[in-house]
C-alpha cells in the first residue's frame, strides 16, 4: 500500500484507509472535527503525490491550486508527502471598490471579495496588510441589501495597518481577510423585542448594520442607537442615520458629544450615560454595546443592574484601538490584531411557562425532538458531528436542557452548550441550516409561529457557545484540558482495537484519543519508520 510522509516520519495506509485514518491509528495528533468533510479542519497540504477529488471536494479553488485537501476525504491513490497549512494561504482575496472619508480620522472601504462570503451584519473580517500585520475590522454591510462588504477604519497614531489604509491602499488594490466571524448581530425572534445599541467612535459601523438588518427584517420593537464621540466632527453618517429614522417610525438615533460644546443636534455627554439614565429599566430588552473596551464593561454592568439578562446583552469591545491610546502599542502588533472575546459564565434565561404550556409541558416537546433527531441524522451536513452517539441519549439530553430553560426546574445536569460543543467546528450558516430544521420540526406539530419565534430566540442565546472557526479547549473546575491528543491506558476490560478490530485483552497497554475514546492496539501503530 501507499506511504504517508509527515513530519519526517513514513506511515504506511491500509486499505481504504483515510490520511485522517491513518494519523489516528499511529497517534499523529492533527486538528480535525466533524470527520465528514464538512467543517474543514483536517485541511493539510500536499507537496508530493496524487490527491483523490473526492479530498478537494468544496474547498476554493485557490487552495486547490496549493495542493491543500480534507484528511478525512482522502484515500490515498499515491505516496504522499504532506505539510501542515501554511497560514498566509488561509486568507480570502477582496478588491478595494471605493475608498473614502467617512470623517477626518474614519475611512470607509468598500469590497468586492473574489468568492461569496457568508455573514451577518455586526460580524468583523481580521485584514492583513503587506507586512503581514492583521487588525478586526466589522461589518457594516447587510448581505441581502448590499453586494459590497462595508467597513470603517479609524486612523490610529502610529499604526501601522490604520496608516497604511489611509496613505498607501488605494482603489482597484486587492487586499486579504479572514472570516467573518464574531457573535454580536441581529437574530430574528421577538420581533417586538426593544433593541437598545450604544456605541462609540467606529462601534457605529457594526451599530448601523445591525440597525439595518433588524429594520429590513420587519423588527417592529423601538430600536435605540446612541452614537458618542468625544468630537462632533467624529460623529459621521448623520445624513444616513436621519433617513433611516424617517424611513422606519420605530428607528431612535441619538448621537452624543462629550468633549466639545455640544450643538442643538447633539446630546452633551457620554453615549453610554445619557443611553442608560434614558433607560433605566432594561429587563426584557436585547443590548449590543461595541467601542472602547472601558465603555463596553460600564455600560453592560449598567444595563444588567438595570433588568438587563446577561444572555440578553452583546458585546464587542475594540481592544486594538483601546491597546494603541493607552499604551501606545502597535495597532498591527499580534496581540492586539484580534479583538479580546472572554467567554463569559451563561446564566439560564427566564423561565418561559407560556411557551412551556405550548408545548404541552414537554409531552409535544418530545415528540418535535423525536421528528428533529430524526432528521438531523439522516443530514448530510449535520449527522458526521453525532457519529457513534444514540439518537436517544441527544433526545434525552435536549429534553431536560430545555426543560430546565423553560421551566427552571434543576433537571439538567450535563455539559453546557460551550463545553458540550468545545470540539465542533460549527459556522453561522451550518447553524442556521440547524435552527431550520429545528423550525421545520416545529410546524410539523401545530406550534404557532409565535411560539417558534420565541423558541428560536432561546437557541440564538447559545449561538455565541457553538459558533466557532477551530475547536476550543474543555473547562473543567476551573481547568482547560486538551482538544486532540492521545495517550496510553492499561485496559481493565477487554475490547476492540478501533482500527483493526483485533482483540485487547484486559491488561494490554493502548493508546487512544483523549476526546473521541477510541482505543488502537499495538499491532496498529507498527508500521511506522523515520
Amino acid at each position: 500500500m501507499y506511504t504517508i510522509h509527515f513530519q519526517g516520519m513514513n506511515y504506511q495506509c491500509r486499505e481504504n484507509e483515510t490520511v485522517l485514518q491513518v494519523f489516528m491509528r499511529h497517534g499523529v495528533t492533527v486538528p480535525f472535527s466533524c470527520g465528514n468533510g464538512i467543517c474543514h479542519v483536517c485541511l493539510q497540504r500536499c507537496d508530493n503525490g496524487r490527491i483523490p477529488p473526492k479530498a478537494q471536494k468544496g474547498l476554493r479553488e485557490t487552495l486547490k491550486e496549493k495542493g491543500y485537501f480534507l484528511t478525512c476525504k482522502c484515500v490515498p491513490e499515491d505516496n504522499m508527502s504532506i505539510t501542515a497549512p501554511r497560514d498566509s494561504d488561509l486568507f480570502n482575496r477582496a478588491v478595494v471598490y471605493k475608498k473614502e472619508l467617512l470623517a477626518p480620522d474614519v475611512c470607509r472601504l468598500l469590497l468586492e471579495p473574489a468568492t461569496q462570503l457568508y455573514y451577518h451584519a455586526g460580524q468583523f473580517i481580521n485584514v492583513r496588510n503587506p507586512q503581514g500585520g492583521v487588525r478586526s475590522y466589522s461589518l457594516t454591510s447587510v448581505p441581502r441589501e448590499d453586494y459590497f462588504l462595508e467597513i470603517h477604519v479609524k486612523r490610529v497614531p502610529g499604526g501601522k495597518m490604520s496608516n497604511w489604509i489611509f496613505d498607501e491602499l488605494s482603489e482597484n488594490d486587492e487586499l486579504e481577510f479572514q472570516g467573518a466571524v464574531g457573535s454580536s448581530y441581529y437574530v430574528p425572534g421577538e420581533q417586538h423585542q426593544p433593541l437598545l445599541l450604544i456605541g462609540t467612535g467606529t462601534g457605529l459601523s457594526p451599530l448601523l448594520g445591525i440597525a439595518r438588518d433588524a429594520l429590513s427584517s420587519g423588527h417592529t420593537g423601538p430600536v435605540h442607537l446612541y452614537h458618542g464621540s468625544r468630537h462632533s466632527q467624529n460623529l459621521y453618517l448623520q445624513s444616513v442615520l436621519r433617513t433611516l429614522s424617517e424611513r422606519f417610525d420605530n428607528f431612535h438615533p441619538v448621537s452624543c458629544v462629550s468633549g466639545d460644546s455640544a450643538s442643538e443636534n447633539y446630546r452633551a455627554g457620554r453615549a453610554n450615560d445619557i443611553a442608560l439614565t434614558e433607560h433605566t429599566d432594561l429587563k426584557g430588552w436585547r443590548i449590543y454595546l461595541c467601542g472602547h473596551p472601558k465603555m463596553v464593561e460600564s455600560a453592560r454592568q449598567t444595563a444588567q443592574a438595570a433588568g438587563a439578562s446577561p444572555l440578553a446583552i452583546y458585546t464587542d469591545p475594540f481592544w486594538g484601538l483601546a491597546d494603541v491610546a493607552d499604551t501606545g502599542l502597535d495597532d498591527s502588533d499580534s496581540d492586539t490584531a484580534e479583538r479580546i472575546r472572554c467567554a463569559e459564565r451563561r446564566n439560564y434565561p427566564d423561565p418561559d411557562d407560556e411557551l412551556w404550556t405550548g408545548l404541552d409541558k414537554g409531552r409535544l416537546l418530545s415528540k418535535i425532538l423525536v421528528d428533529f433527531y430524526d432528521h438531523v441524522y439522516e443530514d448530510p451536513l449535520l449527522s458526521p458531528f453525532f457519529e457513534g452517539v444514540t439518537k436517544q441519549r441527544l433526545i434525552e439530553k435536549q429534553y431536560n436542557f430545555m426543560c430546565q430553560v423553560l421551566t427552571g426546574e434543576d433537571v439538567y445536569f450535563g455539559e453546557r452548550p460551550r463545553n458540550a460543543h468545545h470540539w465542533m467546528v460549527i459556522s453561522d450558516e451550518l447553524l442556521d441550516h440547524r435552527e431550520e430544521l429545528m423550525a421545520s420540526s416545529l410546524r410539523r406539530f401545530g406550534v404557532p409561529e409565535y411560539l417558534i419565534r420565541r423558541f428560536r430566540a432561546i437557541e440564538e442565546i447559545y449561538r455565541k457557545d457553538i459558533v466557532k472557526d477551530k475547536p476550543w479547549k474543555k473547562i473543567l473546575f476551573g481547568k482547560e484540558l486538551p482538544v486532540e491528543g492521545f495517550d496510553e491506558i492499561i485496559m481493565d476490560d477487554a475490547t476492540l482495537c478501533d482500527s483493526c478490530q483485533q482483540a485487547i485483552s484486559v491488561g494490554e497497554r493502548v493508546q487512544y484519543h483523549v476526546r473521541l475514546g477510541k482505543v488502537y492496539c499495538k499491532t496498529c501503530r507498527q508500521d511506522v519508520r523515520e
